[in-house]
């Protein structure tokens, strides 16, 4: 479903990071990741984090357009028929008017208690499969689409305390995913697979 699929996405992708410090096991030490919810309170995260919000969703005039028109994925919830020896988004049975297209914002703030955790994780979040300035991307699982990813600002350091006065090491990105709207209709067509160029007259039958 529109925006879920994105905001579990977004979560997934800043699932597997790791810091090592003096006190780190040797597998190191995770990275909580988080949304932002009410009962988010400095002093009650485990450091280091990256607390994510959703921020927004517009309407991108600039990929809108209307027609029916053959979708190159697999809906949610429906059949997939892209295979290991066919995904040629030609091959795609599924057409419906155009989709609406859609960008969801999202503000990700990375908290560390050391500067050496948070100059790490800047670093490793240039990187092309976090928030690279260039050809970004964000994975959904459910329909096997790669969304286009926009870092529209960061990183950006913040002077930030905790209320016991102790400094955090704050870091914000701002980020832009592209999305679709589906219509509720979506209709499903099977490619000819044979033509027969012959006809053959058969007697009447009796």
């Amino acid at each position: 479903m529109i925006l879920f699929n994105e905001d579990k996405a977004m979560k997934q992708k800043f699932s597997n990071l790791v810091v090592t410090d003096v006190n780190a096991p040797d597998q190191g030490r995770p990275v909580q990741v988080i949304w932002l919810d009410s009962d988010v309170e400095l002093t009650n995260l485990t450091y280091p984090s990256i607390v994510i919000a959703n921020t927004g969703i517009s309407f991108d005039a600039e990929r809108a357009h209307a027609g029916w028109a053959q979708l190159p994925y697999t809906p949610e919830n429906f059949p997939d028929w892209i295979t290991d020896d066919n995904n040629d988004v030609t091959d795609s049975p599924y057409w419906a008017f155009t989709p609406i297209p859609y960008n969801i914002d999202y503000q990700i703030e990375v908290l560390s208690r050391n500067n050496q955790h948070s100059t790490f994780l800047s670093a490793v979040l240039m990187g092309p499969d976090y928030l690279s300035t260039r050809h970004g991307y964000l994975a959904i699982e459910e329909d096997g689409t790669v969304r286009r990813l926009d870092l529209m600002s960061g990183p950006e350091r913040q002077n930030t305390h905790d209320t016991d006065g102790k400094r955090i090491f704050h870091t914000i990105y701002t980020v832009r995913v592209s999305t679709e709207l589906l219509p509720v209709e979506i209709s499903t067509y099977s490619k000819v697979t044979t033509v027969v160029d012959t006809i053959e007259v058969l007697p009447p039958q009796v």
